[in-house]
């Protein structure tokens, strides 16, 4: 089953058989595993953000006309 996130790919092969896990564990790791992802990219983008030189410490005013 391979599964694409992003620049993420994997592939997992199961022989046939009994299944090492049933179809809803597989589909629940998965959408644990997509949940952590987006997780760590909140993180880089939260101390991106946080470690970014500015101009000023505050941002500019917006006055509406």
């Amino acid at each position: 089953m391979p599964v694409h996130v992003e620049e993420l790919t994997s592939e997992v092969a199961v022989l046939d058989g009994e299944l090492p896990l049933s179809e809803r564990q597989v589909e629940k790791l998965v959408l644990m595993v997509l949940r952590r992802l987006e997780e760590k990219k909140g993180e880089a983008e939260s101390n991106r953000d946080a470690t970014m030189l500015r101009r000023a410490a505050r941002p500019p005013i917006y006055v509406g006309g």
